[in-house]
């Protein structure tokens, strides 16, 4: 397993151009019938996802001239290599690579390299979590400390993992973490000091962030973009540069009796109207506007949504839906007010285009004054991206003719 993954992982740093110095590029001729040239970075970090709810390490064919070009030449440049497993307490684990700098021109050009190269498939092949959960960030800041203790003054950290942590920080455990805004979130991070730390003048590659195993229920194309979107505005709030590449991933997690928590995934529900029901659509619905905005995210997901509605107020002329929009608890009261007023507005013109009539509409905002509303900041008054995301909301009660 451990052989094959080195060359699926160089595969990916290849595509990234994750092993390559500021201002070059790492391989060129690679398929001309010339040889391939690449360059070592400065040091670099494998932050492996090795517990519950991720793919153990994908398998890859053979290694092709420019892969076996970037293993050679970063273990022969003998900069800093690290491997650090994302799961339970994140571990850094140094292979003991054996070192020919100074021996003589045989021993320079024997089988060294390749031996290091097994070095490193052992240790990612036993490599297990030590205690239940996982936090991503944190292991990616354990490796960028580890790198620089080495020398490294521009890390390169490349984390093939999941991304959905159970504690620290970013735990995509809350209720409507996967569904916050991204900026709102590393926002809030940076305000609380939580981002990650010593990050700057680093690059971090996301591979194949969002796909998982069982038992943890696939995302959907939806929320690993958004997942990938929050990871990208948190690690870029930290001062790094990022750089993703999605890689589908499959199969079961390494065997471990550690556990991980499962995030939940948010589910479109049928939705079956009937009077004195109340939909509520929410941050983490169908019904989803961009941040700030009055545009949906996905406006055809959202005329799905609303067509059950919009056919049951159609089949009765009588029936009346009022529709309340709700926000999180920012800015002033009255232009929450505003703002939730124009969202149920839109969603209220949505209804119409499907065919209900406006006089069976009734639409007004509260801005976040309703029951139901959950607290969004903290002790320190710092907003809370999670139940903020759960708190901007259109409600639609449904009853039968108007007395």
């Amino acid at each position: 397993m451990g052989r094959r993954f080195i060359a699926a992982l160089l595969g990916i740093l290849v595509t990234a151009g994750i092993l390559a110095t500021a201002g070059c590029s790492a391989f060129s001729e690679v398929g001309s019938g010339r040889a391939a040239r690449c360059t070592a970075p400065d040091g670099l970090a494998l932050v492996i996802g090795v517990h519950r709810g991720v793919p153990a390490p994908p398998h890859a064919d053979d290694l092709t001239p420019a892969l076996k070009c970037a293993i050679t030449e970063t273990i022969r440049a003998e900069r800093p290599v690290r491997l650090v497993l994302a799961g339970g307490h994140p571990q850094v684990i140094p292979p003991e690579f054996k070192s020919v700098r100074d021996g003589t021109l045989a021993e320079q050009g024997s089988a060294w390299v390749q031996d290091n190269i097994e070095k490193l498939n052992a240790e990612i092949a036993r490599a297990r979590p030590d205690a239940p959960g996982v936090d991503a960030l944190e292991a990616l800041t354990v490796a960028a400390d580890a790198l620089r203790s080495a020398g490294s003054e521009r890390p390169e950290l490349v984390l093939v993992d999941a991304g959905l942590n159970d504690h620290g920080a970013l735990d995509l455990t809350v209720p409507g973490m996967l569904a916050a805004d991204p900026s709102e979130t590393a926002k809030a991070m940076r305000n609380s000091g939580n981002l990650p730390k010593n990050l700057r003048r680093t690059t971090v590659n996301l591979v194949g962030l969002g796909f998982t195993a069982q038992p943890q229920q696939e995302l959907g194309d939806r929320w690993r973009s958004n997942l990938t979107d929050i990871y990208k505005e948190v690690l870029r709030a930290a001062g790094a540069q990022v750089t993703t590449t999605p890689r589908p991933t499959q199969g079961p997690s390494v065997p471990t009796s550690h556990t991980v928590k499962v995030t939940r995934v948010p589910k479109a529900e049928p939705i079956e109207p009937d009077p004195g029901d109340t939909i509520v659509f929410r941050g983490d619905s169908q019904v989803r506007f961009h941040p700030n905005s009055l545009e949906f995210v996905d406006e055809k997901a959202a005329i799905r949504a609303l067509e059950p509605i919009a056919q049951w107020l159609r089949a009765d002329r009588s029936r009346h839906a009022r529709l309340v929009g709700t926000t999180a608890d920012v800015d002033l009261m009255s232009r929450q007010v505003r703002f939730s007023r124009q969202r149920a507005d839109r969603v209220g013109d949505l209804l119409i285009e499907l065919g209900a009539s406006a006089r069976q509409l009734s639409i007004r905002g509260v801005g976040s004054a309703f029951p139901a509303y959950v607290p969004d900041h903290d002790a320190a008054g710092n907003l809370l991206s999670a139940p903020a995301a759960l708190n901007r909301s259109v409600r639609i009660a449904l009853s039968g003719p108007q007395q």
